[in-house]
């Protein structure tokens, strides 16, 4: 029930985003560095909450964050921030402002790479967007994904060297998750109004699908999903 009360609020928020009201009026556009520079951490928390927009995460950087924003409105302007406490990075990247803005002629992308030789503990919250993360070579411990309107693209394929869990929960729009078959995988899904598509998976029924690498596998990805309104795919790499 929680989950659905929460995608009535997005969707409610996405209306008034979309109907124009409490707009501003978009200005030139302004290209931002989001950048956190490498130190002695040995692991990192990362979160990225985007309100409303259009996001890329990808692996690649030499320092432990590197990227750009583009937006027009300047409460769009990213905010990161970065704290060290022990041997750990906490790494906090958000909008600047509040993101109930109207939608008409608005830009706000973010391009963010992220360091693949460290691990890492990846939280993304996303409002109204379009949201693809290629997340394929980090090295995930642990992968919180929850989307409000606007489609999504996980890549979690390749040849994984450690377990981990991941929780995703959508709302309102098309997702589609790509899944490795070289390392084992439990899906579970719990659906709500939405449907689901699982591509090359085993039933054990009640919601729950292996692919063929599990029943052997050292290293497996536990994925828990809950579906909202939309629809999602379920596919294994190739």
């Amino acid at each position: 029930m929680k989950k659905f009360i929460g995608i009535g609020l997005v969707m409610s928020a996405s209306l008034l985003v979309l109907s124009g009201c409490n707009s501003f009026i978009p200005g030139k556009n302004k290209e931002e560095a989001i950048f956190v520079e490498k130190d002695k951490a040995e692991k990192l928390d990362v979160e990225l909450n985007l309100g409303v927009g259009e996001m890329t995460v990808t692996k690649g950087a030499k320092d432990w964050v590197e990227g750009s924003a583009q937006y027009n409105i300047k409460k769009l302007a990213p905010k990161v921030s970065y704290d060290l406490h022990g041997q750990t990075g906490e790494v906090v990247i958000e909008h600047k402002g509040s993101t109930k803005l109207g939608m008409s002629n608005i830009k706000n992308e973010w391009n963010i790479e992220l360091n693949d030789d460290i691990p890492m503990n990846l939280s993304v919250d996303t409002g109204a967007s379009m949201t693809n993360l290629d997340l394929q070579g980090l090295q995930l411990e642990k992968l919180d994904i929850e989307t409000g309107v606007g489609d999504l693209y996980i890549n979690l394929g390749g040849d994984w060297k450690k377990s981990f869990e991941t929780s995703i929960e959508t709302g309102v729009g098309q997702t589609t998750v790509t899944l490795p078959s070289k390392v084992g995988v439990k899906l579970t899904t719990e659906k709500g109004i939405g449907s689901s598509s699982v591509e090359g998976f085993i039933s054990k029924g009640k919601g729950i699908y292996v692919n063929e690498a599990y029943e052997n596998a050292d290293i497996v990805l536990e994925v828990h999903s809950e579906i909202g309104i939309g629809d999602v795919t379920f596919t294994l790499d190739k």
